[in-house]
């Protein structure tokens, strides 16, 4: 237990630090660090909306109800804030992250102890569910780069976990379904089957990947028992499960379809390509005149090694697990479970892409990855002492840059003192859409390191921070959505940027929009007078009007 405890403490500072730095007040403003200043901000943002209705309006799509995504991470959020003390911020960059680091560790002890039955096993199986990562630090020596390279195959690794908050909760769900599952399989009874189908059916709500993964899985596993076992106490669960799932589905997507397109080998092909992940031009040009020159076999060679790569590369360590692997794990129905969890994770990963950021479908590839990391530790046990520590010291190499970087003094992005200010006085006033003006990319290159969050990505910080949704905000999260956001854009831009007071006066009373929050670093085409619009607020960063 005392290796379990500190094995336990150092994982959840290894995932947790940038989280833990994130979201607090410091002399500059509030700093975020990862990708924390869209990715948080963006949750904090909607756990605002959450306080409002259920479910949300969308924070940056004013006067739309939320679709195509799984909120209930931050209804959890929204609701806990709601009836405590506890800040949203604090619930999303402090409390959750140890309490999902927590459950990770002690969740992945029990499994690898049901599944293995041996209690080193387990431990192994903790270190590599926080330590695990890709052997991108090969690819940062090739190209004579500091060893960095955590997401080089374009999976992240576990230290970057809590960056992802839907993730880390639906993981943390999937070990402890899988774990009833087997509770289930020995001695079926109602409660037990309650239970499991609630918390698989529910996944779809918190992650919508992990959600159609398990279910798929359960699916296929019931079919088993059904047709070769001639055991039919899965079916009611799969039944309740699917109902649960279709429910909640239904009740988030709208046109979910159009969210992915089939583009297989997209993944493979671009992490062969790109200059940033494993980049080998020799392959891309060959790949390229293989196709040319309809040379099939050349070409489905060149393929499966980039495949080869891909799944190497992103396992790092944990491939040792095939060295442990038996025939006899099919015979058992918990790892059948699991290995179908494991495939079917896998085919969405190499046969689609998501709209708007293509690489996002790499997140059904994250669950493939951690069950590996138990057949691994499996594997462990037979080999010699200095392979053991041979695997300690290779495992996190890559993900060391990514937990280093979290170390730095100052953060990648930060919300000034002054805007921050300005926001909380909007906070206090009159619910109503807020206008703003459209990220503008060019506007970065005017700022040194570390950059604002006005200027640094597109996110919903004027939303998170004010409380309010905001006519348009935050594109990018808009374009994964599938929303109808073209229009918003132009004619925001167009109320920036054009000198004709009539139009932009219908536009603000026929989109019912209540204040106009523009940071100084931005101007109005004509005099404030000009406009039906009344100042409120004004500091040395920015302007607050409410529309008369």
């Amino acid at each position: 237990m005392i290796i379990l405890t500190v094995l336990t403490i150092l994982g959840v500072i290894f995932q947790g630090v940038a989280m833990f730095r994130s979201g607090w007040l410091y002399n500059y403003g509030v700093g975020y660090f990862g990708p924390l200043a869209r990715d948080g901000v963006w949750h904090e943002a909607l756990a605002g909306q959450l306080n409002k209705s259920i479910p949300p309006v969308n924070p940056g799509l004013a006067g739309q109800v939320l679709t195509n995504y799984h909120y209930f991470f931050d209804i959890l959020v929204a609701k806990i804030s709601q009836f405590t003390f506890f800040s949203p911020q604090f619930l999303i960059y402090r409390l959750f992250p140890v309490i999902f680091s927590i459950l990770l560790g002690i969740g992945t002890y029990k499994l690898a102890n049901i599944l293995f039955k041996d209690k080193k096993t387990g431990l192994w199986a903790v270190f590599f569910a926080y330590f695990a990562s890709s052997f991108g630090w090969i690819v940062s020596l090739a190209k004579h780069q500091p060893l960095a390279g955590e997401s080089a195959f374009w999976a992240n690794q576990p230290v970057s976990m809590n960056l992802n908050p839907p993730y880390a909760i639906s993981l943390v769900i999937i070990i402890f379904s899988v774990i009833l599952l087997d509770l289930y399989l020995k001695k079926p009874n109602f409660l037990k089957g309650f239970i499991l189908s609630i918390a698989i059916g529910s996944l779809v709500g918190f992650k919508a990947y992990a959600g159609a993964i398990c279910l798929g899985a359960l699916f296929v596993l019931t079919l088993k028992k059904i047709f070769f076992d001639k055991n039919f106490s899965l079916l009611p669960v799969f039944i309740f499960s699917a109902s649960v799932f279709t429910i909640i589905y239904l009740s988030i997507s709208k046109g979910a379809a159009g969210l992915v397109g089939f583009q297989p080998l997209w993944l493979i092909d671009t992490m062969i390509d790109a200059g940033d992940r494993v980049g080998i031009p020799n392959f891309t040009a060959r790949r390229f005149a293989y196709l040319g020159g309809q040379k099939w076999l050349h070409f489905g060679l060149i393929e499966i090694i980039g495949l080869s790569i891909f799944f190497i590369g992103n396992l790092g360590t944990r491939i040792v697990g095939l060295w442990g692997f038996s025939k006899k794990f099919f015979k058992e129905d918990l790892h059948l479970f699991i290995f179908l969890v494991m495939g079917v994770s896998i085919i969405p990963t190499l046969l689609f892409v998501q709209k708007g950021n293509p690489w996002n479908i790499i997140q059904f590839f994250y669950y493939f990855l951690y069950f590996a990391g138990l057949y691994a530790a499996n594997s462990i046990k037979k080999f010699p002492v200095f392979l053991m520590v041979a695997i300690v010291l290779i495992t996190p190499i890559s993900s060391i840059a990514t937990f280093r970087s979290w170390l730095y003094p100052n953060p990648p992005a930060y919300l000034s003192g002054m805007e921050y200010t300005a926001l909380k006085y909007l906070s206090t006033q009159a619910d109503g859409t807020v206008l703003k003006h459209p990220f503008d990319r060019d506007m970065r290159g005017k700022f040194k390191d570390p950059y604002p969050l006005s200027v640094y990505a597109d996110n919903s910080y004027v939303s998170a921070y004010s409380g309010k949704s905001v006519y348009i905000e935050d594109v990018e999260q808009q374009i994964i959505l599938n929303t109808d956001y073209e229009t918003r854009v132009k004619n925001a831009d167009r109320f920036f940027v054009e000198k004709d007071l009539k139009w932009s006066s219908k536009f603000l009373k026929d989109n019912d929009i209540r204040y106009v929050y523009l940071p100084k670093i931005y101007q109005l085409p004509m005099a404030e007078e000009e406009y039906p619009i009344k100042k409120i607020f004004e500091n040395n960063a920015v302007n607050i009007y409410k529309v008369q």
